[in-house]
C-alpha cells in the first residue's frame, strides 16, 4: 500500500488526525509508524460469545492480527473471560467501587480495586491499539460495555483531573490522559437498523467511544470503524464478505 502522499507532504497526517478526532466518520491515516507490530487488546461482548455472528467477528480480527505477528489478548465481556480463562465479571458499577475510584494515586497495584478491574486495567495499559467488537442496542452499546468502562476507567490510573491553578481554578477543563500508550481504537458493530436511521439517531455506542474515550488515550490516537448495517436482513454472503473487510482492514492497522 502506498502511503507516501500521507507521509510525504507536511501537515497532511496531523490533518486527517485532526478530522478523524473530530468526528470518527472521517477516516484515520495511516499511523506513522506502519508495519510496527502492535499490541492489541479485543473487548468484545455478546451474550452468545462463541456461536453468535459478533463472536465470529471478534474471531477474525483475533485470527487476522495474529496471522500478521501482532500480541493479542481478548476479553470476552458476557462470558468473564480473558484469553477463555473464566474469571467471572459483572458490569454493575457498585457504590463501594464507585468510592474506590475517587481514591488518589498512580500505582495500580497499592489501590483498592476488585481483582478484574486490575485485571483490565493491566491490559488496558499494555496495549497500543484497543478493538471493540459489539453488536449496538437501541443505538448504543451493550450493558456490558459500559460497564466496563464505568468500572474500568480509574481516576489517576486510566485519567486524572487537571491540577488546580495558583488561585484555586481549574487550567484545563478537559481531562489529563492516562492511557497515552494506546494509540489507535477501532470499533466493529452490526447493526439492525441502516446506516441512514443509525446515523440520524447518533449512534451513542460509536460517539462515546470516539469522542469521549479517545482524549484520554494518546493526544494523536486516532479511531477506525466499521459498521454491518441491517443485520437483520443480511443473507450469508453479505456476512461473509464483511468478515473479509474486516480482515482487510486489521491487516492494514
Amino acid at each position: 500500500m502506498d502511503y507516501s502522499l500521507i507521509y510525504s507532504v507536511p501537515g497532511v497526517h496531523k490533518v486527517q488526525t485532526t478530522l478523524n478526532q473530530l468526528t470518527s466518520y472521517i477516516p484515520p491515516p495511516p499511523p506513522l509508524d506502519y508495519g510496527t507490530l502492535r499490541k492489541i487488546l479485543i473487548v468484545h461482548a455478546h451474550p452468545d460469545p462463541i456461536h453468535s455472528f459478533s463472536a465470529a467477528i471478534a474471531n477474525q480480527v483475533e485470527d487476522s492480527a495474529k496471522q500478521m505477528g501482532h500480541e493479542v489478548r481478548r476479553i470476552s465481556l458476557y462470558s468473564g473471560t480473558v484469553n477463555d480463562t473464566k474469571n467471572g465479571y459483572s458490569p454493575k458499577f457498585t457504590k463501594e467501587e464507585h468510592r474506590l475510584q475517587h481514591e488518589w494515586g498512580e500505582d495500580l497495584d497499592k489501590r483498592s480495586l476488585a481483582k478484574e478491574v486490575k485485571e483490565h486495567l493491566r491490559l488496558l495499559l499494555w496495549c497500543d491499539t484497543l478493538i471493540f467488537v459489539y453488536p449496538t442496542w437501541w443505538m448504543n452499546t451493550p450493558a456490558a460495555v459500559k460497564g466496563f468502562l464505568d468500572r474500568t476507567l480509574v481516576h489517576d490510573i486510566a485519567w486524572s483531573l487537571p491540577k488546580p491553578q495558583p488561585d484555586g481554578s481549574l487550567g484545563s477543563t478537559g481531562l489529563v490522559p492516562k492511557l497515552t500508550n494506546i494509540t489507535q481504537i477501532v470499533g466493529v458493530s452490526t447493526y439492525g437498523a441502516p446506516q441512514s436511521i443509525v446515523t440520524l439517531a447518533g449512534d451513542n455506542g460509536r460517539r462515546m467511544i470516539a469522542n469521549a474515550i479517545r482524549p484520554i488515550m494518546a493526544p494523536a490516537a486516532s479511531v477506525g470503524w466499521m459498521g454491518l448495517y441491517g443485520m437483520d436482513t443480511t443473507t450469508h454472503e453479505q456476512r461473509t464478505t464483511f468478515l473479509h473487510h474486516v480482515g482487510e482492514m486489521i491487516k492494514k492497522l
